[in-house]
């Protein structure tokens, strides 16, 4: 099996928290990174792995259609957000925020990275999908880069 394949077999029946760059990814249909993200989103549709991510992701992917003026890309965004069974979308509250201030004290991460670490620990993942390389491992959460699973 491959990277992709025994990422999956790794993460079937876990909680998988997505961040922002998978979904672009995905969406845009990146060239680099399409083929790898693609079977992890088809592997949370079709309900092998159990797929999470936060508010925050949502916003996030939804900046790029609001910037260059495209309703019918917003729309799509947020269809693809809004399809029913397929993603446990996390709101972002203060006891989340709270552990978020505490993680970029400790680990020097971004804020809003910070935040999605925090929403994928309050929503119980065992995994954080991205490719964002400030974010590492830790006792509670395995970071599985993007970047990895295409070499």
């Amino acid at each position: 099996m491959g990277k992709i394949e025994d990422a999956i077999a790794r993460m079937v029946g876990h909680r998988v928290y997505l961040d922002t760059n998978v979904f672009v990814y995905f969406l845009d249909r990146n060239p680099d990174y399409f083929s790898v993200v693609a079977p992890i989103i088809e592997a949370i549709d079709s309900g092998l792995i159990i797929g999470y991510t936060g508010d925050a992701a949502v916003a996030e992917t939804l900046v790029k259609p609001y910037q260059i003026g495209n309703p019918a890309l917003v729309e799509s965004v947020k269809t693809f957000f809004g399809m029913e069974d397929f993603l446990s979308i996390q709101p972002h509250d203060a006891e989340t925020f709270d552990l978020a201030a505490q993680l970029r004290a400790e680990r020097g991460l971004k804020f809003i990275d910070a935040l999605h670490y925090a929403t994928a620990i309050q929503a119980g993942c065992k995994f954080f999908l991205t490719n964002d390389g400030g974010i590492q491992s830790s006792d509670v959460l395995e970071v599985v880069p993007v970047k990895t699973l295409a070499e």
